[in-house]
């Protein structure tokens, strides 16, 4: 059930980022951060209605969830940045044909960095997150967390071309 959640919420969104890293080029920069923009805001709206329904707060564990939560995806949201302007980059390398060794290699160390800052962040804020939700809570808000994450990648795999061997 909350994969099919996740899938709608999700699909537009990972469509459109992708679509705006890859058709960069094309387009001028006030309009895709337009466009990213608006497409953050949905994520966002969507992330929270499933975080609502899937972990049902009682009305004290939502006062102090949600600020706590805000910060969190701020923190979150400063690495994803860094993650879209790799996208970004390496979108315009592709196209160009000038994807090269040194840039291959850029790119996976820019990338592992990355999901090392994910993890910290997720482990800076889990005894925060524990101390507003009760142990079950905290697991499944991580859980859920975890799967959105998991479908946005996916879908972005299905539109970011892999790198050629040769």
């Amino acid at each position: 059930m909350i994969k099919s959640k996740i899938k709608v919420g999700f699909v537009f969104f990972g469509l459109l980022s992708s679509g705006l890293c890859l058709a960069q080029a094309a387009a001028p920069v006030a309009s895709q951060n337009s466009e990213m923009s608006q497409a953050l805001v949905q994520l966002g709206a969507a992330r929270e209605g499933i975080l609502r329904e899937e972990i049902r707060f009682s009305e004290e564990e939502a006062a102090a969830f949600w600020p706590l939560y805000q910060r969190y995806r701020a923190e979150l949201q400063v690495v994803r940045d860094r993650f879209a302007e790799i996208l970004s980059t390496y979108a315009q390398a592709y196209r160009a044909g000038t994807v090269s060794e040194e840039h291959a290699n850029q790119l996976i160390e820019d990338y592992l960095d990355i999901q090392s800052d994910v993890i910290d962040i997720k482990q800076a804020y889990l005894d925060d997150f524990r101390q507003v939700l009760p142990a079950r809570k905290a697991a499944r808000f991580y859980q859920v967390e975890n799967r959105i994450e998991i479908e946005l990648e996916y879908q972005l795999s299905l539109v970011v071309p892999l790198i050629d061997p040769v």
